[in-house]
């Protein structure tokens, strides 16, 4: 199936608007997991930012990468993680990166939690806007919840995984690319210059792009809506993106614990990333880092980087005895878990065997299966009043498994914050065997 369009920039696209980790650094697990003071630092897999080639490094082990300096045990990764542009495609569009790289540690901090609504019925809000190509105002849905933390869509789902809201895309222009599930607009270009933490976010606010001067970096849950997990290519949405780095490449979601100051962010500059080369995703990546980037615009009004994130009004209602559902992506959760720790294929056909209310369930993608992080928790990063006894844990088996498997392992998702990985790992973070399976339709 062809999941992607093309429009030439002179035609005006009108569209409706329907309705996670550890910092894969090089050194050793320095988290609490069971008290939310988590720092994931650690990780089998640390890819170099150098991806000239296009190629990831996989780091043998610990400190076995990145120049990390590793400092008193909350070790963050203090070298610079260029993202290359060599090897690209000769006629990709190109933008100069301007920004100085003297990224601070982000923007100003907010100790006050996120709210977590709770029941109510509530359908979720949809919109309706127009695009146009260069030179155009193009104006993008504002799906109305407030929030650019939070899923306020449907989930996409990989091109080509039979699974619902599989992904689709238009192409503006050359270098513009139109999500059409979620309606948010990317830039797709080499990022020629990497950039800290702080810098990427003021070097997205300036961008001019395809006629457009309303970019923004993205948050967590908007990379996650165009990350690829295949075993035939993990990164960017292949579909989408013609011109991707790899390597890690920050979002604009700061860590909570940053953001507060409090247990393992004391003292520490964490931010959400994501490796581009290998697929996982940390909450614990050192803004002092410097890393290529995209840059993302739409989704209406929402939190600041350094903001808490805040729960969209009527998120959640509880549908039937059990069932959860998300108002906004459309979702339906177990409300519960496995009685059991499984195995990836047991969790499978746990799900698919799931004798509740007469439904059909699934075992949900990791897509969305990351809809349910609430940033703005830790131990557990979900809202507990609707998921209750959430098992969550670093350096344990308290994960939850998802779609779809990668080689011999799968992948999964710890509630502990929301860091994702697979299975195949030697270090603690991701060194996981029997896990739990949560169920979705």
């Amino acid at each position: 199936m062809n999941s992607f369009r093309y429009l030439g920039s002179s035609v005006l696209l009108v569209l409706a608007l329907g309705c996670g980790s550890t910092q894969r650094s090089n050194d050793d697990d320095t988290a609490n997991g069971d008290d939310g003071n988590t720092t994931k630092t650690a990780g089998n897999t640390s890819t170099s930012g150098d991806s000239g080639s296009g190629s990831s490094t996989d780091a043998a082990g610990p400190n076995s990468s990145d120049n990390a300096s590793s400092n008193d045990g909350n070790t963050s990764t203090t070298a610079t993680a260029m993202g290359g542009d060599g090897g690209a495609d000769t006629g990709a569009p190109a933008s100069t990166d301007a920004g100085s790289n003297a990224g601070s540690s982000g923007g100003a901090s907010s100790s006050s939690g996120a709210s977590s609504s709770n029941g109510g019925a509530s359908s979720s809000s949809g919109g309706a806007g127009a695009v146009s190509g260069a030179g155009g105002t193009g104006v993008v849905a504002d799906p109305g919840c407030g929030s650019h933390k939070w899923a306020c869509w449907p989930m996409p789902n990989m091109a080509g995984s039979g699974l619902p809201n599989e992904a689709s895309y238009t192409r503006i222009e050359d270098g513009v690319v139109l999500d059409n599930i979620t309606q948010l607009m990317w830039d797709d270009r080499i990022s020629a210059q990497a950039h800290m933490w702080q810098d990427a976010i003021e070097f997205c606010e300036a961008f001019e792009w395809g006629g457009f001067d309303d970019w923004r970096l993205p948050t967590r849950i908007e990379m996650t809506s165009v990350l690829d997990h295949s075993d035939d290519h993990t990164g960017w949405a292949a579909e989408a993106f013609e011109y991707p780095n790899s390597g890690f490449h920050f979002s604009a979601s700061d860590w909570i614990l940053t953001i507060t100051q409090t247990g393992a962010g004391a003292g520490n500059d964490y931010a959400w990333a994501f490796n581009m080369s290998d697929g996982i995703v940390s909450n614990a990546y050192s803004k002092s880092n410097a890393t290529p980037l995209k840059c993302v615009r739409g989704g209406g009004s929402g939190e600041g980087p350094s903001d808490p994130a805040v729960a969209p009004p009527d998120q959640y209602s509880i549908v039937a005895e059990g069932e959860v559902r998300d108002n906004y992506t459309g979702l339906i959760w177990q409300r519960g878990d496995s009685d059991d720790m499984l195995s990836w294929e047991e969790a499978v056909a746990y799900c698919k065997d799931l004798d509740l209310n007469g439904n059909s369930w699934r075992l949900p993608s990791i897509r969305e299966l990351a809809t349910l992080v609430d940033e703005a928790e830790v131990a557990p990063a979900i809202n507990s009043e609707m998921f209750p006894d959430t098992k969550y844990g670093a350096r344990s088996n308290d994960w939850y498994w998802a779609t779809p498997q990668r080689g011999s392992a799968a992948w999964g998702l710890n509630f502990d914050d929301g860091f994702t990985g697979t299975n195949t790992g030697s270090a603690a973070w991701n060194t996981f065997g029997p896990s739990w399976a949560r169920c979705v339709r």
